[in-house]
């Protein structure tokens, strides 16, 4: 009988998983830039950024290290947050609102719980001046209109068209014998069926409370009354055109 063969395993036959994943890696280059000064050679290092020059200084030797920084604060104060180190969200102010008339840029006087006679007469004074009975109409049949149209629980976009509607009739000043719940059940059956959602008059009627007639009534002048702006707008465009 043959002696079987006994094989002898040394301690440097074991291979280290780890040591040959670490060899097989690739070299990468570090991509990651940082400024540093080239006198202090501080690492990290103490940068200061001065947004009225416009420049990077160097805090510890005042070495000027790159220029026309992008001031990224906001243009101006509003003291309001200065428990916040003057850190001021806002940038811009509120978009123009499609929906009303007027600039929308005007100044408001405001008083609080502690004001003055004389801020309260200044306030009401400026209200009388400054705002239009039209964007009272407006925003009153606006109000009305997005109740009626979460009452049916339309979406936002349904609501938007409907107003933008009635915008256009108010602008007009058509149809004034109309009430203006009627307008604007009329609108709001409109506004579905553009955007896709119709709803029917006895939809609209329990929600409205104007009768089904009336509401088909309204719908089929209004189809009319939109056509006509279409044509008139084509024949503007194309005379401008020209």
């Amino acid at each position: 009988m043959a002696n079987a063969a006994t094989q002898v395993l040394l301690p440097t036959s074991f291979s280290d998983p780890t040591m040959t994943t670490k060899s097989q890696e690739t070299w990468k280059e570090n991509l990651n830039m940082q400024l540093i000064c080239k006198e202090c050679r501080e690492d990290p290092p103490n940068l200061v950024e001065d947004f009225a020059a416009g420049d990077t200084i160097c805090g510890s030797c005042g070495l000027v290290l790159g220029d026309r920084i992008v001031d990224t604060r906001s243009e101006w104060r509003t003291f309001t947050n200065d428990d916040q180190n003057n850190d001021d969200p806002s940038r811009v102010g509120d978009a123009a609102n499609p929906l009303l008339n007027g600039s929308q840029l005007q100044t408001e006087i405001s008083f609080g719980g502690g004001a003055s006679g004389k801020s309260r007469d200044l306030s009401r004074t400026q209200n009388k001046v400054t705002h239009d009975k039209s964007t009272k109409t407006l925003l009153a049949a606006y109000k009305e209109l997005g109740a009626f149209c979460d009452g049916l629980s339309l979406p936002k976009n349904v609501s938007d068209t409907a107003k933008h509607l009635f915008k256009i009739v108010h602008d007009k000043n058509a149809f004034k014998g109309k009430s203006q719940e009627t307008v604007i059940a009329g609108c709001i059956f409109i506004a579905c069926r553009q955007c896709k959602v119709p709803r029917t008059f006895r939809e609209i009627f329990a929600l409205t409370k104007v009768p089904k007639a009336e509401i088909g009534r309204i719908f089929k002048n209004l189809e009319k009354f939109f056509a006509e702006q279409n044509e008139e707008k084509k024949k503007a465009a194309q005379a401008g055109a020209m």
